[in-house]
């Protein structure tokens, strides 16, 4: 079954379904709900593992990066639970934190998991960077919160084949 919004967007309500979102806080897991239809969230690392670099002759040298970190970007209905945690999880980690060393309250972890697909991404060390911009309109109302990543890996599944075993 599949839906299709009046951006012209087609949404596939069955696989939706197996998209899970946790907030991991306080040695503590929950469970997020209430993400703009097909477009829950959406997330990247914030440089390539690898870069490519060529000398005076062509010949190509690879270099690995040690730029472990990414964004999310996480997009709520309004008066939504999801977007209530977020507005506390906001005013927790910029009025409320005191001067000094961060501690492991002052951060969240995120591990999205794709149920049918087996995609996994853990996202550890986060922060949100600010208020989303209030968005309201007939094609969307959303709120799009934007999260600074300490470490972002994104896994999938084993290949059935004898080729990679």
């Amino acid at each position: 079954m599949a839906i299709t919004l009046s951006n012209g967007k087609e949404v596939n309500l069955y696989s939706a379904r197996f998209l899970h979102i946790y907030l991991l806080w306080k040695n503590q897991s929950k469970e997020l709900g209430g993400f703009q239809n097909g477009e829950a969230f959406s997330s990247q690392r914030t440089s390539a593992d690898t870069t490519m670099q060529g000398d005076f002759h062509s010949n190509v040298m690879f270099f690995d990066t040690e730029d472990e970190t990414g964004t999310i970007t996480l997009n709520t209905y309004p008066g939504t639970s999801t977007t209530d945690i977020l507005f506390y999880m906001y005013h927790a980690q910029h009025d409320l934190m005191e001067d000094g060393p961060m501690t492991a309250d002052d951060l969240f972890g995120l591990n999205i998991v794709n149920s049918s697909t087996g995609e996994k991404i853990t996202a550890e060390g986060c922060r949100l960077a600010g208020l989303p911009a209030n968005q309201g309109n007939e094609a969307a109302y959303s709120l799009a919160w934007s999260v600074l990543v300490g470490y972002y890996q994104n896994t999938g599944n084993t290949p059935d084949d004898s080729m990679f075993s």
